[in-house]
């Protein structure tokens, strides 16, 4: 496999690529950015690569081109390399968005080139902590039938591995679907941290604080979910069966805190799902908690 590689948008995730290939025997031939500023720096950081603001001079005689910019921008650049000739045959081209399939890529394919999407279920707030977060990630993989070995070769050299995932279908609403799953369990998860805190601001606690106080609580949670799984990691009132308790945590909240009340309630249905999953409820248990959190 041709293993020269040029990468397209130096922001987090191109810098984070980039170095990690680099260290596992890629050769990095370009690095193309909107600013020859922005790919100065991710050359600093990458330690090769071509420094470059023309994208067609970036891809051309690599074997392998990864489009790391925003999702709104990949198709019109993959239109780019293929009008400007810049694609041999067998070239592989990667976008690396969760949230879309391999249609962003359909110029490049009517150029000869093969395309492939790998997107990693991974946070990455910086170039230097992507580094040490994406190795060990899972890596969804999708890409023509030529492309996939080298896909898979890529994403074990990032550190991956890639997720299994059957009743993938190839379409928009699949990509949609696995992405929407990673906002839940990252964004969302920050989002839900954010709310937690809202209880302890309401009694006079300053946020910076909670959050410190609460910290091991989620270490702690995250590790029981690492070591015994979903449901059994579940804890807490619901999972016990605790109505009453429940039930004066909503009463609390009317008095005190009432725009927090919602939010709970919907997420004890959830709760309470898991809960059943576990087998830990009755039903009668079940339909009692459920007419609390249904109460409007």
């Amino acid at each position: 496999m041709n293993k020269t590689l040029a990468i397209i948008g130096t922001g987090r995730v191109g810098g984070t690529i980039g170095y990690l290939l680099a260290r596992a025997g890629y050769v990095i031939t370009a690095l193309a950015a909107r600013s020859r500023e922005s790919a100065e720096q991710a050359r600093k950081f990458v330690g090769s690569g071509e420094p470059t603001t023309d994208v067609v001079k970036a891809a051309s005689g690599s074997g392998i081109i990864f489009i790391t910019t925003p999702d709104r921008t990949i198709r019109s650049i993959s239109e780019q390399l293929a009008k400007g000739k810049a694609l041999g045959s067998g070239t592989i081209v990667v976008h690396m968005s969760g949230a879309h399939s391999l249609e962003l890529l359909d110029a490049v394919k009517k150029s000869g080139a093969h395309r492939a999407v790998i997107h990693p279920l991974q946070s990455l707030a910086s170039m230097e902590q992507g580094t040490k977060n994406l190795p060990g990630s899972f890596f969804r993989i999708e890409a023509d039938a030529e492309a996939i070995g080298a896909a898979r070769d890529l994403v074990k050299a990032l550190g991956g591995t890639e997720l299994q995932m059957p009743g993938w279908t190839p379409d928009v609403h699949s990509a949609m679907l696995y992405h929407a799953g990673a906002v839940a369990v990252s964004n969302f998860f920050v989002a839900l941290i954010d709310y937690g805190l809202k209880f302890y601001e309401r009694l006079g606690a300053d946020k910076k604080e909670a959050l410190k106080a609460v910290l091991p609580l989620i270490r702690g949670t995250l590790t029981n979910i690492e070591t015994a799984g979903i449901p059994d990691a579940l804890t807490g009132p619901i999972v016990r069966g605790d109505a009453r308790t429940v039930r004066e945590h909503i009463t609390a909240m009317e008095k005190k805190a009432p725009e927090l009340a919602g939010l709970y309630k919907e997420l004890a249905k959830q709760t309470i799902s898991v809960a059943r999953d576990r087998g830990s409820l009755t039903e009668e248990t079940v339909q009692e908690l459920l007419s609390l959190v249904d109460k409007k």
